[in-house]
């Protein structure tokens, strides 16, 4: 079953799901979408691994999997770097998930990848592509987390924009200085363009100053 990533964004109902895959070329999506489980769920117990660790050790996985007691907490495991390599393991636990989650994520999956086409023709499982963003998806993005600062204005959105080149994560960078160093939350463009210049921003100091 396909998710579009932004009905995935605005709530978690796709972990009502016992598994979900969560893939694509977006990596700034696919990350806020991680701490976005991690962070509204803190009453489970929420475990981040790696495919490998789940390969080499996958009788001891099946077994945590499987044999949940009904007094445990809800567990959610966060399973990174997957590939069709997994699939066989998911395959195995498809019907016997109970009070687990599971949320697989990867980067970009061709379309004959096996375990993209097992979610996206499951009818208990989620799959949601996370694509490159585009302009207007972005400009949205900084008018909803800047909607308390002044001097929001177009030139603003635009050196963000253009700065981040449709770069989610580089423009969550952004967003983030703009909350440290703008505290009265009144943007200064030109204070702005200084604080995002490529060329200064790894001297922390100079930014502070």
């Amino acid at each position: 079953m396909i998710v579009k990533s932004y009905l995935a964004e605005k709530n978690l109902s796709f972990l009502e799901k016992k598994c979900s895959l969560i893939y694509g070329e977006n990596i700034g999506l696919i990350q806020e979408l991680k701490t976005k489980i991690k962070n509204n769920f803190p009453n489970s117990e929420i475990y981040n691994l790696n495919q490998n660790e789940i390969i080499d050790r996958e009788e001891l996985f099946l077994a945590n999997i499987l044999n949940l007691s009904l007094f445990e907490k809800e567990k959610i495991y966060l399973i990174n770097q997957c590939n069709d390599k997994i699939l066989n393991i998911i395959a195995q636990i498809e019907e016997k998930l109970q009070n687990q989650r599971i949320v697989l994520f990867s980067d970009v999956l061709e379309k004959k990848s096996k375990l993209r086409l097992f979610f996206e023709k499951s009818t208990i499982f989620t799959c949601i592509p996370c694509y490159e963003d585009n302009v207007l998806n972005l400009k949205t993005i900084i008018k909803e987390r800047l909607v308390n600062y002044k001097g929001v204005n177009t030139h603003v959105i635009n050196l963000l924009i253009d700065n981040c080149n449709l770069n989610r994560s580089l423009l969550n960078n952004e967003i983030q200085k703009i909350k440290i160093f703008f505290q009265d939350k009144i943007i200064n463009l030109d204070k702005l363009s200084k604080i995002i210049n490529s060329r200064e921003n790894d001297n922390f100091n100079f930014l502070k100053e």
